[in-house]
């Protein structure tokens, strides 16, 4: 081993250690009353819809009931704790890391397909647990958005198995049939996965009994969950299409000179969705760095940290690779997939309010992109790709670092 080899490996083990660290005081520090999932399990179990207490202000209502407003997937998860342990249980952490776990081992194996050399297949490791948003939803578990988020994407990086390693038509319609109760955007892999099924050399638009079962086993749990998810906002709201976002935040819950910061005023005043969001959310995914302001008579006192996060290019910049992979008919198809979920999130309200060093809600599109980053690289590419990683790794623990010395 030269020492450049060794240096570089013993900094990206050094980086390791430290985020492992951080995981472990995540789980040692838990406590509960943080995450809404628990009043809807809780609801679940008393044979209702609506919860009791909100745990966040995340909660819609409506004819004077309470209720969560993201897919109920989590809740169903940890029903079997919750009906154990009560309305006190906290162990949301330990929980993502068993997603996390998770998806490491199912990312190790797909990898060992993908990548050119075992060198590669553990830098791809280090870059898809360490070095983008996963790490910090993970860490920040025990809160509902991040929860859910971390099971979806380790739902779809199931789906993704279950389509390039077990190439099981039946089995990736699950996974994203659950990963769709998790994040809804995960409903739009389908048409991606449906190509990566077919054989590479048959043409896209040649639809024979082969090719309709295949269609027919790919969605046939997606359209269940779809099904099942407008039936449970019907029963809530009267609307298969309402989610409860409309009645987020009534004003009627302000206090008197309560500020209710720009999140809510976007809600009440533009809506979910609205062309106005499209500079800022734009800005802060491709140009935005990592931000920290200082205060005092020298500009040398930590004052604010941008919790808006940081761009994801700017701060992972080996994803860059995917481009190097072969432009085939799954990359277009795989891209334009990433493009539209991207998209539409960039006229979302929130583009992940609050997030350190990161844009989060490129996790709904990211493990389409890991697919192609591992296709581009070559066997020559692992040195750079290792300082690269250890760079991101570095920006993300430093600024989660950061963030959380000043929210102490």
């Amino acid at each position: 081993m030269t020492a450049q080899r060794f240096t570089i490996t013993a900094l990206l083990a050094g980086l390791t250690l430290l985020f492992i660290a951080v995981l472990v005081l995540a789980v040692l520090r838990e406590q509960p009353g943080s995450n809404s999932y628990v009043a809807l399990a809780d609801a679940f179990l008393h044979g209702q819809l609506h919860v009791n207490g909100c745990l966040d202000e995340d909660c819609a209502l409506f004819h004077g009931k309470a209720y969560v407003v993201f897919p109920p997937l989590p809740a169903l998860l940890i029903t079997p704790f919750v009906a154990i342990f009560g309305t006190d249980f906290h162990y949301f952490l330990p929980l993502s890391l068993f997603a996390f776990a998770g998806t490491a081992l199912l990312w190790w194996r797909m990898c060992d397909r993908l990548a050119e050399s075992r060198d590669l297949r553990a830098l791809m490791i280090l870059l898809i647990l360490f070095a983008t948003p996963l790490i910090f939803v993970t860490i920040r578990g025990d809160h509902i958005w991040f929860f859910a988020q971390s099971w979806a994407f380790f739902f779809t990086t199931a789906a993704l198995y279950a389509t390039l390693v077990s190439r099981s038509a039946l089995f990736a319609g699950l996974f994203i049939a659950a990963a769709f109760l998790c994040r809804q955007m995960s409903i739009l892999y389908l048409p991606f996965l449906y190509v990566l099924l077919m054989e590479e050399e048959r043409p896209l638009w040649h639809i024979d009994r082969a090719a309709f079962a295949r269609a027919l086993r790919l969605a046939a749990f997606p359209v269940a969950a779809v099904a099942a998810y407008l039936a449970y906002n019907w029963v809530r709201f009267g609307s298969p299409m309402e989610t409860g976002y409309d009645y987020l935040f009534p004003i009627s819950l302000d206090r008197p000179g309560y500020d209710p910061g720009f999140i809510k005023h976007r809600l009440r005043e533009l809506g979910p969705f609205a062309v106005e969001y499209f500079p800022f959310n734009a800005f802060y995914m491709f140009f935005q760095g990592p931000h920290v302001e200082f205060m005092g008579r020298y500009l040398t006192e930590l004052k604010a940290f941008d919790n808006n996060g940081a761009s994801l290019f700017l701060v992972t910049p080996a994803l860059l690779f995917a481009f190097l992979a072969r432009w085939n008919r799954a990359f277009w198809i795989g891209l334009a997939t990433c493009a539209f979920i991207l998209g539409v999130t960039l006229f979302y309200h929130s583009n992940g309010f609050s997030q350190y060093s990161t844009q989060r809600y490129a996790l709904d599109w990211l493990p389409i992109m890991l697919v192609f980053v591992a296709l581009g690289l070559k066997r020559e590419y692992a040195p750079p790709l290792a300082i690269l990683i250890a760079y991101s790794m570095g920006t993300t623990l430093a600024m989660i670092a950061i963030g959380g010395l000043l929210a102490s």
